[in-house]
């Protein structure tokens, strides 16, 4: 399927991607994405799994395709948490002669604010059975028997500057998942120090981070990228007005389009997209600020 007609997607790259398999249900592997990339013009996307690295998706894609995706890891407890090793062994893929690992995130399921947050909506498993149709997924765990990641403890941070140290190694994105408000701040300035060059910071309007539109001005204007996603429109949780005031507050020079699509009841990437273009450009954001934000900056950010 082509993408809408309502804002042309063509380049553009979309930095949050679900795909399967794992033990959630997904609309797309990495082949069958890979044949969305080409047939709806994008110029790449971002393939995240809260379980597994997927550079080596990204490798076999390539080689059965030829369509160059980029491959991502997510430190939850599934490979060891806030765990250096995780992220070299994530680099060891490659398409085309160049590395397939892109993005590093930080804990999504198993971070101690998306437990807490989802502790008081009622919530009983790390995985939201509405994630998965509204079966309770085989790999869910109750939260109360999940040990909670927060980057802030004591004795995850060493761990942490190890991770970031091999982000600015390897000139790898930095985004910050499901971490918390306090969180977010500490890896900022802890990546600044240690010269990481391209961060994240994670769907801010989701809960967590829940940063309000000052705080997210104040970290793009330190140098990070703030993520505004279609998937958050489309489940109500914000406005395309919202997201029109968050993106001229934050500016387009430090603003990211993404989907976080991948569900099987979902948008595409391409519809996503096109979908977010549209809804901020009636909203009176400028064509070519949204093409930096969808276009020029997911670009450099995986150069």
């Amino acid at each position: 399927m082509s993408a809408p007609a309502d804002f042309d997607v063509t380049g553009a790259v979309d930095l949050h991607v679900h795909c399967g398999p794992e033990g959630i249900p997904r609309r797309f592997d990495a082949i069958s994405l890979a044949r969305h990339v080409k047939r709806t013009g994008l110029a790449g996307a971002v393939l995240k799994s809260h379980m597994t690295a997927t550079g080596s998706w990204v490798q076999m894609a390539h080689d059965v395709t030829g369509i160059r995706l980029h491959g991502s890891v997510v430190l939850n407890h599934y490979v060891g948490g806030i765990n250096p090793a995780a992220v070299r062994g994530a680099l060891g893929p490659a398409a085309g002669g160049e590395p397939c690992l892109k993005v590093v995130w930080l804990p999504t399921v198993h971070a101690a604010a998306h437990l807490t947050a989802r502790h008081h909506e009622g919530e009983r498993y790390d995985i939201p059975p509405e994630w998965c149709g509204g079966a309770v997924s085989g790999l869910a765990q109750p939260i109360h028997q999940v040990e909670p990641i927060n980057v802030l403890a004591t004795g995850l941070r060493p761990r942490l500057d190890e991770v970031l140290r091999l982000a600015a190694d390897h000139d790898l994105v930095l985004a910050t998942g499901h971490a918390g408000r306090d969180e977010v701040f500490y890896v900022m300035e802890r990546a600044g120090a240690l010269d990481v060059r391209k961060l994240i910071i994670t769907h801010p309007c989701y809960d967590p981070p829940a940063l309000s539109a000052t705080e997210l001005a104040e970290l793009a204007a330190a140098g990070a990228y703030v993520e505004l996603s279609y998937i958050l429109v489309d489940l109500g949780l914000v406005s395309f007005a919202e997201t029109a005031a968050i993106f001229r507050q934050v500016g387009a020079s430090q603003t990211i389009l993404s989907t976080d699509v991948g569900q099987v009841d979902r948008a595409s990437p391409a519809e996503g997209l096109a979908k977010l273009g549209a809804g901020l450009l009636a909203e009176g954001i400028p064509r070519e600020d949204i093409d930096t934000a969808m276009k020029h900056n997911p670009r450099f950010l995986v150069s």
